[in-house]
């Protein structure tokens, strides 16, 4: 049993900025989410932060042009090397398709054999995007918002990759994840104006779909989400970087 029965909200993909402030951070409550960032200079700045629910991110957002722009490969390689997750990073149908795809090849290699989490955005674009993970696979891959095609989402699941959803998808797309490889997210502020997450951690929502899906409760559904983290966490090793009230949670499960 659980040292912890009333598991917080989890959150694995929101935008938070690294400025947020103490009061800020509070008005969040009891959930625990990942900050994803959409430039390198965010990710550093997010190096600052002891936060203890907070777990921050590095990325290079594709739609993004100053996040396209200012990427280096050195930069990134020195962010891998510290923080626990990669994210937001990707491809999307909007911008400069190669340099999308020259800055997600790196960030991907930039990954290679460090233990993080990787949060990929795929707007448009999940062929592509499954076709770059192919090329350059990591365990701790995440597709956020992810909307392929049935056979796309098989083949991300055989690949061993994990999907985070939320109350704004589609539950025709959420029917075909593997309950296994499911983690929720807020994506905040984008699904706020889609009827989802209201804040980040904002996941109740989530958790009721889902439940419909399974046919099971929403307190097993975030149950389910903790142990899911729980599994990718510990075979990356991202675990080892997390803070520790977020580790102590994940090893009593």
């Amino acid at each position: 049993m659980s040292r912890f029965p009333d598991l917080p909200r989890l959150d694995c993909h929101a935008h938070v900025a690294p400025d947020v402030t103490a009061e800020q951070v509070r008005r969040l409550g009891d959930a625990v989410v990942f900050a994803v960032t959409r430039t390198l200079d965010e990710g550093y700045a997010a190096l600052r932060r002891r936060d203890e629910r907070l777990i921050w991110g590095w990325g290079a957002h594709p739609a993004v042009a100053e996040g396209l722009d200012a990427f280096t490969v050195e930069r990134a390689a020195a962010l891998a090397r510290r923080l626990p997750l990669v994210g937001e990073v990707g491809l999307d149908r909007r911008g400069p398709g190669d340099r999308q795809q020259e800055v997600f090849a790196a960030a991907l290699h930039a990954a290679q054999d460090q233990p993080v989490l990787i949060s990929v955005h795929s707007t448009g674009r999940t062929a592509a995007v499954l076709e770059s993970i192919r090329t350059c696979p990591h365990q701790g891959i995440v597709l956020h918002w992810f909307l392929g095609t049935p056979k796309e989402i098989t083949e991300a699941a055989n690949a061993g990759c994990y999907f985070s959803v939320n109350a704004a998808m589609p539950a025709e797309k959420l029917s075909r994840i593997p309950p296994e490889r499911m983690l929720p997210e807020t994506d905040f502020p984008a699904s706020r104006r889609r009827q989802g997450g209201q804040m980040p951690g904002d996941t109740e929502a989530v958790e009721e779909m889902v439940a419909q899906c399974m046919g099971s409760s929403p307190e097993e559904v975030r149950w389910m989400f903790w142990a899911n983290l729980r599994k990718i966490s510990v075979l990356t090793g991202a675990i080892d970087r997390y803070p520790d009230f977020v580790s102590d949670i994940l090893l009593s499960i």
